[in-house]
């Protein structure tokens, strides 16, 4: 069976999309126009019961949530992340769960703070989430610069490209510039983003996307 990718350019969709290309399966890539309406519309709405994306279609049924898809990918197609019986399986799961936890919803709290404040602070809400980001990432900054065999620095690995995609919004589409996240506060993370970004099935899917230049560790809003 082809994959069957349901996204929207440059949404979380972009981290599925480059990890379906890191595996060579076949796949299809097709893009909603969220502006048209796309998302809220009859068919979609079977597929993501909240009309988000990304949706993934698999031999074994359709997947959402962007963790998953990701964790399920790696663990069908090898090589982006240890395997089930890995000893570094244990290590390997804290940090890509810590980061679906903390740095997922910390970034979605920095670029759209009106929705968890509906009529209250907006800006409170998004000072908070770039504490939150910056002091979180620091965690992630550590183990990194540690260079344990489960996070390689210039390999692919689901983890690296979860959060290069998340690390990109933080900085690209804050909804107050003044507290935009820069990656190069965090060497060791930028590394690993800086090394991904340039391979060729990264720059294929980035194209597609609309993205272009060093579209993780330098990306324009």
């Amino acid at each position: 069976m082809t994959y069957r990718l349901y996204g929207v350019a440059d949404f979380a969709n972009l981290a599925v999309h480059l990890t379906l290309e890191e595996t060579a399966a076949p796949y299809e890539a097709i893009f909603l126009d969220s502006e048209a309406g796309d998302l809220k519309a009859a068919d979609h709405l079977a597929r993501h019961p909240l009309g988000m994306v990304p949706v993934l279609e698999t031999p074994d049924g359709t997947m959402i949530e962007t963790a998953a898809i990701l964790l399920w990918l790696a663990d069908r197609h090898g090589g982006l992340a240890p395997a089930p019986d890995h000893p570094d399986r244990a290590a390997f799961l804290s940090a890509f769960f810590f980061t679906t936890s903390n740095i997922h919803i910390a970034a979605l709290d920095l670029l759209h703070p009106y929705r968890p404040a509906g009529d209250g602070p907006t800006e409170a809400v998004a000072t908070g989430a770039q504490t939150r980001l910056i002091t979180r990432l620091a965690v992630l900054e550590q183990i990194a610069a540690q260079n344990p065999t489960w996070w390689p620095s210039n390999q692919p690995s689901i983890l690296t490209i979860y959060l290069a995609m998340l690390t990109r919004w933080t900085r690209a589409f804050p909804a107050y510039r003044d507290l935009a996240v820069d990656l190069s506060d965090f060497p060791a993370l930028q590394t690993r983003a800086a090394a991904y970004e340039t391979r060729p099935t990264a720059q294929r899917v980035a194209d597609l996307h609309g993205l272009t230049g060093r579209f993780l560790t330098e990306p324009e809003g």
